[in-house]
């Protein structure tokens, strides 16, 4: 009973940050987060920097997985080879 599972996720396994923590330190909106992570398009170059810093600082990567169930994309592809 020493580990305690809080919201169906293991206590003792450290956070992953999320883009609101992101935005958040670097003292921007989620959408200019979301924008200077996703190219820098319409974000000021001092936003861009804060984003980026906060980016390395967090540690945050963006989730595959979830960017595909927006996008509706996986840009992924199959491959079907006939077995001889």
């Amino acid at each position: 009973m020493a580990e305690r599972l809080v919201r169906g996720v293991d206590a003792a396994r450290p956070a992953v940050p999320t883009l609101e923590q992101v935005a958040a330190k670097a003292g921007v909106s989620r959408s200019t987060a979301s924008r200077a992570i996703n190219g820098g398009l319409r974000v000021s170059p001092e936003a861009l920097l804060a984003v980026e810093a906060a980016v390395a600082d967090l540690g945050y990567s963006p989730n595959r997985a979830a960017r595909s169930l927006v996008t509706r994309r996986t840009d992924s592809i199959a491959l079907v080879v006939p077995e001889p």
